[in-house]
């Protein structure tokens, strides 16, 4: 899946504010978001990438900072969402804001 591909699905949830990015480690998006929508993006998110491999509050481990190293590091107050196939990794996590009324959901596409 391209990351446009990826990134249209969630169009019709209308993010306030969209920044994309691509590098040698990958392509990246940064769609950010009323807190009160964060169901409606969890639905399209497990429909692209199943559950999340961690929750938000649980405590981050050692495999999922490394499997995060690339994409800025992860907290226990985040959700991250994995998926690899073949020769490709889909990374998506949820970063509230401080202000607790946005949310912005980081999504990275690369190669493994």
């Amino acid at each position: 899946m391209e990351l446009y591909d990826f990134i249209i699905e969630f169009k019709h949830l209308y993010p306030v504010h969209k920044k994309y990015h691509v590098d040698a480690k990958g392509e990246y998006a940064q769609l950010v978001f009323d807190r009160r929508e964060l169901p409606k993006w969890c639905q399209v998110l497990e429909k692209l990438l199943g559950p999340p491999i961690k929750i938000q509050g649980q405590p981050v481990a050692d495999r999922l900072v490394q499997l995060t190293e690339d994409f800025g590091e992860i907290f226990d107050h985040q959700t991250l969402y994995c998926q690899e196939k073949d020769t490709q990794r889909i990374l998506a996590m949820f970063w509230p804001w401080r202000d607790r009324d946005l949310i912005t959901l980081k999504v990275m596409v690369s190669r493994r």
